[in-house]
């Protein structure tokens, strides 16, 4: 088998900034938006991982990049935040009321984006643990499931950022380890979504260079037999319908979501 450094056609040598430059060149020519395979994408993304250190929730390796969890393995199963009723909640009562956001409906979902916060530190998402020194760009979505069917939200896995230098840049797991002291109400994590009811999600970008801004966010929803099938690497072969939800970001709109939705 490939090592993940033969997959991003690397010498086991090679500069965390050489892994970045192959790792985005490969997954825009892979990504499977671009017509590529998605096992090899999914391949290219988990030795990109694994090389900085930036785990997928369920691997075992953490060599360095993640951020480890004193009171655990980082790969042990941790409980989700409980979905809601949009319809119950009263005004005033959501993270998002009375500021601007995008909203794309689809078959399966309505995604808002609530805020999109470029050098957020972590540490104004998780009160321990985490190096203060580490900055990223967050997204805030609210998923509200109004379809007929419980469908599977996967936004770490499933989140593209797309920047304005032209590369897409995936979700990152670096704080799955600590969703749980993530503030009230949202969730890092994968949840299933019963019909009618919604969630609160946080999505964390992987690295990106320091002057670049996202321009769009695409998030691609899989229906439920395709989840299985993506989670073990594979094509899916059972037919089912994959739709995709694109947020397009202007200058003025991306000012407007750069505020942290929430008070700590």
């Amino acid at each position: 088998m490939e090592s993940h450094y033969e997959v991003l056609g690397l010498s086991p040598t090679a500069d965390e900034q050489a892994v970045q430059r192959a790792y985005r060149t490969l997954l825009k020519e892979h990504h499977p938006d671009q017509g590529g395979s998605r096992e090899r994408f999914l391949r290219i993304k988990e030795a990109y991982e694994v090389i900085v250190g930036e785990q997928p929730p369920g691997e075992r390796e953490t060599d360095g990049g993640a951020i480890a969890d004193s009171r655990g393995s980082a790969s042990s199963p941790r409980p989700t935040r409980s979905t809601y009723d949009p319809d119950a909640r009263t005004t005033g009562d959501s993270p998002i009321d009375g500021h601007e956001t995008l909203t794309v409906g689809g078959q399966y979902l309505t995604l808002t984006l609530s805020a999109l916060v470029q050098d957020v530190s972590l540490a104004d998402l998780v009160d321990e643990y985490v190096p203060p020194a580490i900055d990223r760009t967050v997204a805030f979505f609210r998923v509200h499931n109004t379809s007929s069917k419980e469908r599977s939200w996967r936004g770490t896995a499933n989140t593209s950022f797309i920047g304005d230098d032209g590369f897409l840049y995936q979700g990152s797991s670096i704080v799955t380890p600590h969703a749980e002291q993530l503030p009230e109400r949202w969730c890092g994590t994968d949840v299933d979504i019963r019909p009618g009811r919604a969630l609160d999600a946080v999505v964390i970008a992987q690295e990106m260079p320091p002057d670049v801004s996202v321009e769009q966010i695409l998030y691609t929803q899989h229906a439920a037999g395709d989840d299985a099938n993506s989670a073990s690497g594979g094509d899916s072969t059972t037919g089912d319908e994959t739709e995709r939800y694109l947020f397009e970001l202007r200058p003025l709109v991306r000012e407007r979501l750069d505020r942290l939705p929430f008070r700590k």
